[in-house]
């Protein structure tokens, strides 16, 4: 099998509504600013797209 594995660095932003163009980059100490709570890393599957965690894949390879 093949695989994608995606390493994710979040950055939070304002957005312009009408142009998606980043406005303004969010300081992670903003205390309005809720913290990224997902995943470091996810896993694709290079043939279907399918994505999720690491564990997702382990337990369905397992139930094989």
């Amino acid at each position: 099998m093949r695989f994608h594995i995606c390493d994710q660095h979040p950055v939070s932003v304002k957005l312009n509504p009408q142009t998606g163009e980043i406005v303004e980059h969010i300081d992670p100490s903003d205390r309005m600013a809720n913290p990224y709570k997902g995943e470091a890393r996810l896993v694709e599957c290079a043939i279907c797209g399918l994505d999720g965690t690491e564990l997702l894949f382990i337990k369905t390879a397992q139930r094989m």
